[in-house]
């Protein structure tokens, strides 16, 4: 969404900082930052990808609020912005879709230090796809995004990776191999059941370990009153060490809302 001019279209970020944001809002969050926090004593979940089936689903929203909340428990938090084919959060820092980052970074450009966005007030920095690629698949399986997952996970407490749906590209899958995890965002009454097994089955088939899923946009009637926070979203924490005698993993659902004011904006 560009105007004339060319000059990016700045969208308002609905964080959980906000001070009119709703305690259902803010507590949905801190539930998700709690649940990560109990996988991390048991197993490694520092590097976490957040995906979803199709476009629109509202994962950059998680992506997004999920380092924000990270970041407000005292955490260091980096936000990699792997949509190499459709970048956006380029939108909510007020900067140019081209400017440098995650592929200049990759194709030995620039040094990841130099490219990354710190946002005030916060232990949170954000890293942005970059230079629009011929190549994103390639690119995020190759040994240098191998080393950069290193590196920053040298650097930060946590490393959240936004990427691009799964059953439209492959690039989610070429990334998963190199991060501990990913969540799984899912929309209510938009996704087919069938495409979200499918896509399921790629993330596993690639060697992804799927964390937990988040339902977006439920009961949005519910939450009118919020104004921009009308969205809601179930967190499904899978313990598979928990698994009844049928083999289905248990699970815990808490409410979350939209992070963003304009969800047509989301991939």
């Amino acid at each position: 969404m560009f105007n004339r001019k060319n000059k990016p279209v700045v969208k308002s970020l609905c964080s959980i900082a906000d001070p009119n944001a709703p305690f259902n809002y803010v507590e949905a969050y801190k539930m998700l930052c709690t649940n990560i926090e109990f996988l991390s004593a048991t197993q490694k979940c520092k590097n976490i990808m957040v995906t979803s089936t199709l476009a629109n689903e509202g994962k950059t929203n998680v992506s997004i609020n999920l380092a924000l909340t990270l970041s407000g428990y005292n955490k260091s938090v980096c936000l990699v912005e792997c949509d190499l084919r459709k970048p956006a959060i380029h939108r909510y820092i007020d900067t140019k879709r081209n400017s440098l980052g995650l592929t200049n970074v990759l194709k030995g450009q620039s040094d990841v230090s130099s490219v990354l966005h710190k946002v005030s007030g916060t232990k949170m920095s954000i890293l942005l796809a970059g230079s629009i690629p011929p190549n994103p698949s390639e690119l995020l399986s190759s040994q240098n995004m191998k080393a950069l997952v290193e590196e920053l996970e040298t650097k930060f407490d946590y490393v959240i990776f936004d990427t691009p749906p799964v059953l439209l590209v492959t690039d989610a899958v070429a990334l998963g191999k190199y991060v501990d995890g990913a969540i799984f965002v899912v929309k209510h009454n938009f996704t087919d059941k069938n495409a979200v097994i499918q896509a399921k089955k790629n993330l596993e088939a690639g060697g992804v370990k799927i964390l937990g899923a988040i339902y977006s946009s439920y009961s949005a009637k519910q939450a009118s009153s919020y104004s921009k926070y009308s969205n809601y979203y179930y967190y499904e924490y899978y313990s598979h060490d928990a698994d009844d005698k049928s083999g289905k993993p248990k699970s815990r659902r808490s409410r979350h809302s939209s992070a963003l004011v304009d969800d047509e904006s989301e991939d």
